[in-house]
């Protein structure tokens, strides 16, 4: 399906990266316009409309089109701090800049769980102000204070302190539209209510995909970090610590909505079994950093630091039975069903930085780990809870070195972390992998996917190092609840957004067995830095979302960012086919433009899937399904089991339905291209 976006073109809007987080078709024209091209023949292009900071005024010459469209194609449209249309029962509008919070009015809340999602007795708070770093001060945005008046209006959003509105729906003469006066910058109201509207204005059929992916990534596992380089302050994770990860994994998954599963990824660094085994050791003579800049991209002819000899004159055959002196090594090794409480990836031998590193170094880095990693010493290389094609590189280095690339190739390893507080390793889509390329890194076609990095400090092991470390950056002193509570607040719009970046944390904040019991939003137990800050996020998210949460090893989330970029370049058409008399959706083909690949439809609808059209279909827990189509140029036909109306959302949330579709053929056609934003 395709949805018409009408705009100013504001640089802080969020409205196109919300379509992109499901992955949604859409078409931008931009503001002034005098008319729109919305049919060819009896042929609708567009299932929705979205109008966002539009003027009545700006509005004047296309009104009476979209008007038309819409009563014709009983499609919806969305009207996004625009305006208030005194004509349709809004009135006394106050435009404003304050600062206030909204709630939900009982319908809004009962639309937001029709799309299984929460929000009950939460003040949000709307956004006035994006920083801008140009001007060094603030790009202010107002919103409006509206009045109502007539049934035809069902208000959505209330302004806390005012008998005024922020949100509506309005059903006028065979016409309806959602309304939200608020604007839709960086703020959790404008992703919480982006869900509500675009699920609205689609009728619950939509042409993308929804999941929260949960990937917590442990680096630097088996290193005993010292405490802000402090000597005889290093911890290093125990056995127990490790037992007491898996069994709170297990508790905590409970408290996550149903459908949820969780584990955490442990990047190692397989040295350090060496080092706490007292068992050939390589120790080398100079491990700084090398001194370029992080965004230096190493040329091809420059051979870089040779800090390690080459394989023949390093002694890797390890004793088994020398290596047993590490304990933690021991456990893992010897009970090879421990390891499935865990997903693992390679995090380099000794932790290397490598952006300097020749290909000598870089080879070593990854062969031995992965020595390290396989039979006859952790044998975990093979199985399925390792990620053998990727790596999380030491201080996110190496990735504009070709050398590093180059073997990371050798030894099959095809996916790497960015950091998304580096520009350098962001790509301009953050629902897409950054690609290297010749001018990036020497090398084309390495992946690499953004990752978060929570204020959870690398060497900190403690709640008091955490905030010592906090203090000594910021210049201010705040307490532990705050802190958590800030990271939340931030770290939700994530989620909102339905970012698929996994969070990066160290082996020091595993640390548990010998910490205070906490108690965390209502739940009390021995927890340390990491599950305390998971415990805050999950409470956090089940406020506004009540969506499975789901941990995926490295390789496997990495295929999500592939799939999803080989669908930008396919770009699939969607064409819903609708009986003109009944208003029956008869099916919906599914095309690619260009060459294959495998596409969603999201039903949140009561509705099934015909699987005589559909091969493959995820749900999970209380969320609706997702068909899953493979797709070349040639229509696929997806069905429903039963008649479904087009503009018939008079459906309820039937928690964990399994969702497909059935439809017979075509008499009127809405069909919905695809923009391509790459």
């Amino acid at each position: 399906m395709n949805t018409l976006y009408i705009t100013n073109g504001d640089a802080n809007s969020v409205v196109s990266e919300m379509f992109e987080s499901y992955g949604m078709n859409y078409e931008i024209v931009n503001l002034p316009a005098n008319s729109l091209k919305l049919e060819e023949g009896n042929v609708g292009l567009y299932n929705a409309i979205v109008i966002e900071n539009a003027t009545q005024n700006d509005l004047a010459g296309i009104t009476e089109q979209i008007t038309n469209y819409q009563k014709k194609y009983k499609v919806r449209a969305a009207y996004l701090n625009c305006e208030p249309d005194l004509t349709l029962g809004f009135f006394n509008p106050n435009k404003n800049v304050r600062t206030v919070s909204t709630v939900l009015t009982d319908k809004g809340l009962e639309l937001a769980q029709k799309n299984q999602m929460n929000g009950k007795d939460i003040q949000f708070e709307i956004g006035t102000c994006i920083y801008n770093n140009e001007k060094g001060a603030c790009d202010q945005y107002s919103h409006n204070e509206v009045q109502i008046i007539g049934d035809n209006i069902t208000p959505l959003l209330k302004y806390n302190d005012t008998d005024t509105y922020a949100g509506a729906i309005v059903k006028q003469q065979d016409i309806e539209s959602i309304h939200f006066f608020i604007p839709y910058i960086d703020s959790i109201v404008a992703y919480f209510t982006s869900h509500l509207w675009i699920s609205w204005t689609n009728y619950g059929i939509i042409d993308g995909f929804r999941r929260l992916y949960f990937n917590i990534q442990v680096d630097d596992f088996f290193i005993k970090n010292l405490f802000n380089y402090q000597e005889g302050t290093g911890f290093r994770t125990s056995v127990d610590d490790m037992k007491g990860i898996a069994k709170w994994q297990k508790d905590v998954v409970e408290r996550m909505p149903k459908g949820s599963e969780y584990k955490t990824e442990l990047a190692l660094n397989g040295i350090h079994v060496l080092i706490e085994a007292n068992h050939k050791q390589f120790v080398a003579t100079n491990w700084t950093t090398t001194p370029v800049e992080r965004s230096y991209v190493k040329p091809l002819t420059e051979p870089g630091t040779n800090r390690w000899p080459t394989a023949d004159k390093v002694d890797s055959d390890w004793d088994v039975n020398a290596l047993k002196a590490d304990k933690l090594y021991d456990y893992f090794a010897q009970h090879p069903e421990t390891q499935d409480d865990f997903y693992w990836l390679t995090h380099t031998f000794s932790h290397q930085n490598l952006d300097m590193a020749s290909l000598n170094d870089a080879d070593m880095e990854i062969s031995l780990n992965i020595k390290m990693c396989d039979d006859p010493y952790l044998g975990m290389y093979k199985r399925d809870c390792f990620s053998k094609h990727s790596i999380v590189c030491p201080e996110i280095s190496g990735l504009h070195n070709g050398h590093v690339l180059q073997m990371f190739e050798k030894n099959d390893v095809k996916y790497a972390v960015g950091d998304t507080s580096r520009g350098d390793l962001s790509p301009g889509n953050f629902y897409l992998p950054m690609v290297t390329n010749t001018t990036t890194s020497n090398f084309d076609g390495f992946i690499v996917i953004p990752r978060q990095p929570p204020q959870i400090y690398w060497d900190c092991s403690t709640v008091e190092q955490n905030l010592e470390i906090y203090k000594v950056r910021y210049n201010q002193e705040i307490d532990w609840t705050t802190h958590l509570n800030n990271e939340a607040n931030l770290h939700i719009k994530n989620f909102l957004k339905l970012r698929h970046d996994p969070y990066m944390f160290h082996e020091g904040n595993l640390r548990n067995v010998d910490v205070p019991e906490v108690n965390i939003e209502g739940v009390s137990g021995k927890f340390g830095l990491l599950q305390q800050w998971v415990e805050r996020i999950v409470a956090e998210i089940k406020k506004y979302m009540n969506w499975p949460l789901v941990s995926k090893k490295m390789d496997d989330l990495a295929d999500t960012y592939i799939q999803r970029l080989n669908q930008k370049k396919c770009q699939p058409q969607y064409t819903l086919v609708i009986d003109d008399s009944s208003l029956n959706i008869n099916e919906i083909k599914v095309a690619s433009t260009t060459g294959e690949c495998k596409v969603p439809l999201f039903a949140i609808r009561n509705v099934e899937f015909d699987e005589s059209t559909v091969k493959e279909v995820e749900q999970r827990g209380v969320d609706p399904a997702t068909a899953w189509i493979d797709i070349n140029n040639t229509p696929k036909s997806i069905k429903f089991t039963k008649d479904v109306k087009w503009n018939d959302d008079a459906y309820t949330n039937t928690s964990g339905s399994t969702h497909m579709m059935k439809y017979s053929w075509k008499i009127l056609a809405i069909t919905l291209a695809v923009v391509l934003l790459f």
